[in-house]
C-alpha cells in the first residue's frame, strides 16, 4: 500500500468504482464525438488495478448501473471512486455526485454543485472575475434556442459587455461554454475580423444550440496546464507543464529527435490546442515539464491555478489551464478553464503525467485522492 495512505486508516477499503465506458456507449449507437469524454476499457481497468491496492473494488459503471445498485441492495462501500462524465445535459457531470449525495455516500472529486458550475465555462469565468482572478475579458452569446426570431448580433453583444473595451480589437477567440476534451475548438475559433467572428458564432451556435457561446480576447502568451492535489487550504500544485507551440518557438525543439523538415506548413502555424490535436500524435505543441521550485513562470501559473481551484470549491485532484496574456516579461497568467474530473489514463493523461514528473507515481496519486476524499467521510475515522 502506498506510504501516503495513513497508517491509521482501514487496512482495506470497500471501494465502488463509477465510470462511463466508451465501448458501452458506442454499442448503444452513440457517435464517437458524443462518446469522446468517456473512458476506454483499458483506462478503466488501469484505474481499477491501482484501486485494488487499497482494498476491494466493485465495478459499477455509469448512472443507471449506480441507480440499480443503490435501489436493489444496501451497499456498504467506504467510498465511491467517481469518474463519470454523465450524458445529456449541462449538469451531466453532476448526475452521479448528486445521487451519491442524496444517499449520503462519500465519493472522490468535486461535489455536484461544483461540477455543475465548472462545466459551464461562462459562469465559471463570471465567478472568478468577481473574485479578481485574472481571466481573459469575455462576452456571452446566449444559447441559440433562446434567441429572438430576428437572431442576435455578436457585435452588439460585445458592445454591451462589461468587457467591451478589451474586446474592441482582434484576435478574439470563440468557443462553446460547456464542452470538454477540446470539442468545438479548432484553429478556426481564433478570429481576426468581424466576418470571421459572425461565421464562427453562427456555426457553433447551430452545433451547440443549448449552450452559451463565449467570445474572449485571445491570449497571446505561453500556455500551461497545472496539476493540483487536495481540497481547500490543503490544495497545492503538483506539477506545471507548458505547451510549446512551434509557431512562436521555431528554434525551440524540445524533442531533439523530431524532424521539422517537410512538415505541413499549416501545422507549424497552429497556436490553438483543440479537439483535433488532442486526437492525433503531433510534434506541435510539444510539452515541457517545468520546475515549480525554481521557475517563476511555473510558480505564477500555479498560484493562479490553486487560487481558482480553491475559490470554485474543487476537491481532491484535477487540472487548471493557464495562459499568459502577452509574450512580454511582465505577462500575467490568466485562468482558461478548470478540469475537476481530469483524465486518469495511466501513462497518457496530463494529470498523472504531471504528478509522475514531480515524483508522485500513479498508485501514489490515486491513494492521495482516495485519502483526501475519505477524510470528509464520517464512515472512515482518521484520528
Amino acid at each position: 500500500m502506498p506510504t501516503t495512505y495513513p497508517p491509521d486508516a482501514p487496512a482495506a477499503l470497500k471501494i465502488a468504482f463509477t465510470y462511463d465506458s466508451r465501448s458501452e456507449w458506442l454499442a448503444c449507437g452513440y457517435s464517437a464525438e458524443q462518446c469522446a469524454e468517456f473512458d476506454s476499457d483499458e483506462t478503466i481497468e488501469g484505474i481499477a488495478a491501482s484501486l485494488r491496492k487499497l482494498g476491494t473494488v466493485q465495478m459499477i459503471g455509469g448512472l443507471k448501473a449506480l441507480t440499480e445498485a443503490l435501489t436493489t441492495s444496501k451497499p456498504d462501500w467506504d467510498i465511491v471512486f467517481n469518474i463519470c462524465e454523465g450524458f445529456g445535459s449541462m449538469g451531466r457531470e453532476a448526475q452521479v455526485p448528486a445521487l451519491l449525495e442524496a444517499w449520503g455516500i462519500p465519493f472522490t472529486f468535486s461535489d455536484s454543485a461544483t461540477l455543475g458550475l465548472c462545466l459551464d465555462k461562462a459562469k465559471t469565468k463570471m465567478v472568478l472575475d468577481h473574485y479578481g482572478v485574472p481571466t481573459a475579458p469575455f462576452a456571452c452569446v446566449p444559447p441559440r434556442n433562446t434567441w429572438p426570431e430576428k437572431g442576435v448580433s455578436p457585435i452588439s453583444i460585445i458592445q454591451n459587455s462589461p468587457h467591451s473595451h478589451a474586446l474592441e480589437s482582434f484576435p478574439l477567440f470563440v468557443k462553446p461554454a460547456a464542452e470538454g476534451t477540446g470539442m468545438g475548438i479548432t484553429q478556426a475559433n481564433k478570429v481576426t475580423d468581424y466576418e470571421q467572428l459572425t461565421k464562427v458564432v453562427e456555426d457553433l451556435s447551430r452545433r451547440y444550440p443549448t449552450q452559451t457561446i463565449l467570445i474572449e480576447r485571445f491570449l497571446q502568451g505561453r500556455e500551461f496546464t497545472v496539476g493540483i492535489i487536495g481540497t481547500g487550504a490543503e490544495a497545492r500544485a503538483v506539477g506545471v507543464r507548458e505547451m510549446v507551440f512551434l509557431k512562436d518557438n521555431p528554434t525551440f525543439p524540445i524533442d531533439p529527435t523530431t524532424a521539422y523538415v517537410d512538415m505541413d506548413p499549416a501545422l507549424l502555424d497552429l497556436d490553438v490546442y483543440g479537439y483535433d490535436l488532442k486526437r492525433v500524435s503531433s510534434p506541435n505543441p510539444q510539452y515541457v515539464d517545468l520546475h515549480l521550485s525554481s521557475d517563476p513562470a511555473a510558480q505564477g501559473a500555479a498560484e493562479v491555478a490553486v487560487k481558482a481551484w480553491t475559490l470554485l470549491g474543487c476537491r481532491d485532484g484535477g487540472r487548471v489551464d493557464i495562459r499568459h496574456d502577452t509574450k512580454n516579461a511582465d505577462a500575467v497568467p490568466n485562468f482558461i478553464e478548470v478540469n475537476p474530473l481530469a483524465g486518469l489514463t495511466p501513462g497518457y493523461s496530463d494529470f498523472p503525467l504531471l504528478a509522475q514528473a514531480n515524483g508522485i507515481g500513479y498508485d501514489q496519486l490515486l491513494s492521495m485522492i482516495v485519502y483526501g476524499a475519505s477524510k470528509r467521510s464520517k464512515s472512515i475515522s482518521v484520528n
